[in-house]
């Protein structure tokens, strides 16, 4: 097996539904050993989704939790305290995204666990982080994206957003928060630390166009449905589909004018630059049009790629999976059979490591389907101790 970035390095995983699992699933793709530590009789929820409502769902929890191994561990109850601290004896990171205190009503906080383990790093992902006025509320993704602005700025007055943004980018920078801590330990102190994540902090850290309403005279001025970048959008075509045309720089407007057979357009004082463009969006959009919808997608795409115009056809659901450039960068995985799903793609590893490549070795663990394994073989806890913390549903 080729080696990986994180072997060696053992993950202890209490998060729940997306935001945390997506986190350590990055983790697990580059060979950290990922023990997801889960409650009896079900486990976290999104077990739930199919062993009870729709087991063609189960594809779902693989892509969140492949690669990880599972234990059943209720930390609610006294008993599962000591066990808990053998684990985080061996342990080098622990990942959760509880309401902030829950873990110190167990008794577990970041404070008891550096004392027994100073190399320890602990990520806590939350709606509103460890601290402030808001911190012990409960949040999920459509919370995180109304509080940090995202719903507000993106012009969503009905409704929800389509794609859960606040929990997969929460995931990703809890990442590489635990990456940037363990680079640190390995290389500085020998000493891990506490990350505090707060979706909404990173909701508004993303919300720009918050941040240029504030300097911006241009921003101020336009309501949330106005765009404020000229040749910026999705435009139709002749045969019914459509492309999006994006040009930032100077080169890139010149070469789409001047495809498009409108230079006229280049001699207008009116759009000398893209500040001055800015105020001109609909006039360059009612042009741009115009020539679009003479024009099949296809023939388009051709043309854009020809001039080094930034374009893409804008690809439907149902197309995705068919896309060459998915295809060509190994980003379906097919290779898992799940019960009542006649096919299912599990999205290969995002990052593409030269030397050190991630890959999927494994569905989604079974329910405690590593207790014997961690609970014997790493902590040595003998067959008869095992089966009275499970008649006690510690385990």
């Amino acid at each position: 097996m080729t080696a990986k970035t994180l072997d060696g390095i053992r993950v202890l995983d209490l998060s729940q539904f997306i935001s945390g699992p997506y986190c350590s699933s990055y983790l697990a793709d580059q060979g950290a050993e990922v023990i997801k530590l889960e409650p009896m009789p079900f486990g976290e929820p999104m077990r739930l989704f199919y062993l009870l409502f729709d087991k063609q769902m189960a594809p779902l929890f693989t892509i969140l939790n492949r690669n990880k191994k599972s234990i059943t561990l209720d930390l609610s109850q006294p008993d599962a305290k000591d066990i808990f601290l053998k684990l985080i004896d061996k342990a080098d990171i622990v990942l959760e995204n509880y309401i902030p205190g829950t873990m110190k009503r167990w008794g577990v906080d970041y404070d008891v666990l550096k004392a027994r383990n100073p190399r320890l790093i602990y990520a806590a992902i939350s709606g509103f982080g460890q601290t402030g006025p808001r911190s012990d509320l409960p949040a999920f993704d459509l919370v995180a994206q109304a509080a940090g602005g995202i719903m507000h700025a993106s012009n969503i007055t009905e409704g929800t957003p389509r794609i859960p943004f606040a929990d997969y980018s929460s995931g990703l920078a809890a990442a590489l928060g635990i990456m940037q801590a363990l680079f640190y330990r390995e290389r500085n102190s020998g000493i891990g630390q506490f990350i505090d994540l707060s979706m909404q902090d990173l909701m508004f850290s993303m919300n720009i166009r918050a941040q240029v309403n504030e300097f911006m005279d241009k921003a101020k001025s336009r309501d949330l449905t106005s765009r404020l970048l000229p040749t910026y959008n999705q435009y139709p075509t002749k045969d019914g589909r459509k492309v999006v045309l994006v040009t930032i720089t100077e080169n890139q407007y010149k070469r789409l004018m001047t495809v498009m057979g409108r230079e006229d357009l280049l001699q207008d004082e009116r759009l000398a630059n893209m500040v001055k463009r800015m105020d001109q969006i609909d006039l360059l959009d009612e042009a741009i049009v115009a020539w679009t919808t003479k024009h099949e997608q296809s023939e388009i795409l051709k043309t854009m790629k020809e001039n080094r115009i930034p374009c893409s056809s804008v690809v439907r659901i149902d197309d995705i999976m068919q896309d060459e450039q998915l295809k060509a960068r190994n980003m379906f995985n097919t290779s898992f059979a799940f019960d009542g799903v006649d096919h299912a793609t599990i999205p290969n590893p995002v990052l593409k490591f030269s030397a050190t490549p991630g890959e999927i070795v494994s569905k989604a663990p079974d329910l405690g389907g590593n207790n014997a394994e961690i609970y014997t073989g790493l902590l040595g806890i003998d067959a008869a101790a095992l089966k009275k913390l499970k008649r006690k549903n510690v385990i």
